[in-house]
């Protein structure tokens, strides 16, 4: 292949250990493909209806805390890998968005999600049936590609250098929530 953009690899990326090296798989798959990459945050913001002050600045801290995220993974992975990624912030149910995402932008190849995120690392694994699972209903949806990353996939899927990302992010007691967005470190 040429080294032309031949398009953009959408990641959806929530601060969880897989999403994290989800994106490092991607970003792996942009550097081979001489594709662009796209990190996808999609908020979560609880309902609050009926206190629109407090949902206001629940929606600013979530933003900017989506912010943050994808601003250190951006800059983690443009200086490991030589590759700036571009990053979307929506807001919306997960696969809404990212079908919505792909529609709009033609030049979309494909979408990569962890198999686990971090709403599935906070509720009770419920069987599949029932759990309305997330890739079951984007791989229904979605216009492209839809590749699903386990979290224990082998680190020579993930773009060399970024491996440390991503165990920095399991603390030693592997309560993964409990360092779910990453501080910048010097």
């Amino acid at each position: 292949m040429s080294g032309e953009d031949s398009g953009v690899i959408l990641v959806a990326v929530d601060g969880s250990r897989n999403s994290l090296v989800a994106a490092g798989v991607g970003t792996r798959l942009a550097v081979m493909l001489h594709a662009r990459l796209g990190l996808v945050h999609v908020l979560d913001v609880p309902p609050l209806n009926f206190w629109a002050r407090v949902e206001d600045r629940m929606k600013e801290d979530i933003r900017s805390q989506a912010e943050a995220l994808l601003t250190d993974v951006s800059q983690r992975i443009a200086g490991a890998c030589h590759l700036t990624p571009t990053f979307h912030i929506v807001e919306g149910p997960p696969d809404v968005e990212l079908c919505r995402l792909a529609k709009e932008q033609p030049d979309v190849l494909m979408v990569i999600a962890g198999r686990y995120g971090v709403a599935s690392e906070r509720r009770s694994r419920l069987p599949q049936a029932f759990s309305g699972d997330l890739a079951r209903r984007l791989v229904s949806e979605l216009p492209v590609p839809f590749l699903v990353i386990p979290p224990d996939i082998d680190e020579q899927h993930i773009c060399p250098n970024l491996g440390p990302l991503v165990d920095r992010l399991v603390p030693p007691n592997g309560d993964e929530d409990s360092n779910r967005y990453p501080q910048q470190t010097p």
